[in-house]
């Protein structure tokens, strides 16, 4: 069977669970760094919210993917299936959103860096300011954009990945769980 691994070299479940964890992790990362420093980039609070809100709802998908790897879910795989499409539309508006607003606000950020602080000094070592200060602004668009480009391929293969899992539950149950159960029993699996 063609594609019944994950990465051509993990088992499908266990590469599954190790790619939504990951991607899980990702997801935490970016929110908590979009609700902590995000309206030092964006200027606006309604786009960080946004932002990091996406990010969350992103990871609690991850851990639906987990959870359905990790306890055989019919169910949850299903219900990943079918929502999983939306959040990758989704995304591939937020990189062009992100990439937009990035590049609009470049010179209000280079502003912020010289002008916008709270005293008229430059920001103290060791701060966050102090690091995306002393940071040519092109490094973080840059960043930005490819780090959500990867998001959004890591999430296109998980999804490809629990949709593999997904359809091989529902055609070959038995084997997954090495037992015999029907289609209508898979369907009360959870």
């Amino acid at each position: 069977m063609h594609f019944s691994n994950c990465c051509f070299c993990l088992p499908l479940r266990g590469g599954g669970m190790w790619l939504s964890g990951l991607c899980l992790l990702l997801s935490v990362i970016g929110a908590a760094f979009l609700f902590l420093w995000g309206s030092f980039f964006f200027f606006s609070s309604i786009l960080v919210i946004f932002l990091g809100g996406f990010s969350v709802l992103q990871g609690g998908a991850a851990l639906i993917a987990f959870f359905a790897f990790w306890d055989y879910s019919y169910m949850l795989a299903r219900m990943f299936v079918y929502t999983q499409w939306l959040f990758t539309f989704v995304s591939a508006a937020r990189i062009g959103l992100v990439a937009f607003t990035l590049e609009r606000n470049r010179g209000r950020i280079a502003d912020e860096c010289l002008n916008g602080l709270d005293s008229n000094e430059r920001p103290a070592q060791g701060t966050p300011n102090s690091f995306f200060c002393n940071t040519p602004i092109d490094s973080f668009v840059l960043a930005f954009i490819v780090g959500l480009a990867v998001d959004w391929v890591l999430n296109g293969y998980m999804y490809f990945v629990v949709w593999r899992f997904y359809v091989r539950m529902r055609l070959y149950p038995d084997t997954i769980k090495g037992e015999e159960f029907t289609y209508e029993e898979a369907l009360d699996e959870l």
